[in-house]
């Protein structure tokens, strides 16, 4: 039986803990690749306003966190 590698993988992306949406990356995809992603994200620009997250907990290939003073 053969594995199948997967190439890509849906990383969720949170706001303040809470989910905003998903993004789709490749499963060695580095953080600056994800914040990239993340922020094309209406939603997250909407939460954003184009200011920087005071902090980023990005757990390859799960999750992105972005942390915004509220």
């Amino acid at each position: 039986e053969k594995l199948i590698a997967l190439s890509h993988t849906e990383v969720v992306v949170q706001v303040n803990g809470k989910r905003r949406g998903s993004i789709t990356l490749a499963v060695d995809a580095a953080e600056e690749d994800a914040l990239v992603a993340a922020k094309a994200l209406p939603t997250i620009a909407a939460i954003l306003g184009g200011n920087e997250p005071k902090r980023v907990i990005y757990v390859p290939g799960r999750i992105l966190n972005l942390v915004v003073p509220r």
